[in-house]
């Protein structure tokens, strides 16, 4: 049976209660306990259908009996950082706002801006905006309540791609043209909260397997017993459903199955994967090896096909989703500088984006699949960074562009 507790990458935490007693009286919070409790009135600010008019958060009384709501700040008005002699508080900064004091020790301040990376990175936008030096694809940086990178970044007429609240972009993309407000990258986000704390990869069938634009796979499938979970956040569909057998799961069994053949779920790329790793750990158990050398494992996405960039023994190359040859191949022997830059480089990110893009104008690509740093749309060439963002070589004067007669005088670095 399952619960909100089943949680992402494999992590399961069971809250357990215990019961304390004194004598016979129980001192547990209950239904009872909230009977008689004297509750302050919440903010009008807080009922209102004003967007961010408030946070709602858990009483800081006993039992949590009270509805309480922090009033969201505005820039430049009072605030504090509080003290442990304040009592309950009644306001907050609002969103992208921090209550700046102006010597240490204070509590007492005035909402500002967050200086966090994002926030600098907007305010870098809004003064360039202000002055007329934005180039034509540059877009403003996306933050979130917190100052953090906002999960997903675009680029205008191409496409999205999932990023850590740091800015780095992760797993999960999508066109540009698609609903972008439904793409939280929920499952690539956790994926990588999970690694930061194993301090590894993880295999397969280790973690919640993720749809292709970073969010959670409806089907999820560990250790051979299946459930539908929530895209967004992982959550079971049907918690009080039991689990689905691998080999029994059929579109009847479990309503989030769209194969019509039973027992489907890895993709071609994870299925090799753990093909080779059940022999491999049968080889260790059998032998009672500690290390298996001689196999070779594909590279696969969180979403269970193939990665981007594979190789083999003698090349190095461009896949798509299906394993299938984007690009020409790179002999891993190459002797001149170019040729070892590229293969050392290779991300195939611009031959991926290429086959996700509805726009007739696509981006133009090395031949190890990565961006060429120079890209034209619409008559009009600037530089782009390895992800196909527009790169400026200064913020204090107007982007580089050039008309597309002019590219080579394009200087990009």
């Amino acid at each position: 049976m399952f619960a909100k507790c089943f949680v992402s990458f494999l992590v399961f935490f069971a809250i357990v209660s215990s019961v304390f007693t004194i004598g016979d009286e129980d001192i547990r919070c209950t239904a009872k306990s909230c009977k008689d409790a004297v509750c302050d009135e919440v903010p009008d600010k807080c009922k209102s259908n004003e967007t961010n008019a408030g946070v709602y958060l858990l009483s800081p009384d006993i039992c949590n009996c009270c509805k309480y709501c922090l009033v969201n700040l505005v820039e430049g008005e009072p605030c504090s950082v509080g003290d442990p002699s304040n009592g309950k508080h009644k306001s907050i900064c609002g969103p992208g706002l921090m209550c700046n004091v102006e010597k240490d020790g204070e509590t007492d301040g005035t909402c500002q801006k967050m200086n966090s990376p994002c926030a600098s990175a907007q305010q870098i936008y809004d003064n360039k905006r202000e002055l007329g030096y934005l180039g034509s694809m540059e877009a403003r940086p996306s933050c979130d309540d917190d100052g953090f990178y906002s999960a997903y970044r675009c680029i205008p007429g191409q496409n999205c791609f999932c990023q850590l609240p740091n800015g780095t972009r992760i797993f999960g993309d999508a066109n540009y043209n698609t609903i972008t407000d439904y793409m939280t990258c929920g499952c690539s986000t956790a994926y990588h909260a999970a690694i930061e704390i194993l301090g590894r990869e993880l295999h397969p069938h280790e973690h919640f397997r993720c749809a292709a634009d970073g969010s959670f796979d409806r089907l999820q499938c560990i250790h051979e017993k299946c459930l539908c979970v929530d895209s967004l956040d992982g959550a079971p569909t049907f918690p009080n459903n039991p689990l689905v057998d691998i080999k029994l799961i059929t579109n009847e069994t479990l309503k989030c199955y769209s194969s019509n053949n039973t027992g489907e779920y890895y993709k071609k790329c994870e299925k090799e994967y753990m093909e080779i790793h059940k022999e491999v750990e049968n080889k260790k158990s059998k032998h009672s090896y500690s290390l298996v050398l001689g196999y070779s494992y594909p590279n696969c996405d969180m979403d269970g096909t193939f990665a981007a960039v594979q190789e083999n023994k003698t090349h190095k190359y461009c896949v798509d989703k299906e394993g299938s040859i984007l690009t020409e191949p790179l002999e891993k022997t190459a002797s001149t500088a170019a040729m070892k830059s590229l293969l050392a480089n290779m991300n195939c990110k611009c031959a991926r984006a290429k086959l996700i893009m509805s726009t007739t104008e696509k981006p133009l690509c090395l031949k190890n699949g990565n961006y060429d740093s120079i890209q034209c749309r619409r008559g009009i060439c600037r530089c782009v960074d390895e992800n196909g963002n527009q790169k400026c070589s200064t913020d204090d004067k107007k982007c580089e562009e050039v008309d597309e007669s002019q590219k080579s005088k394009l200087k990009c670095t």
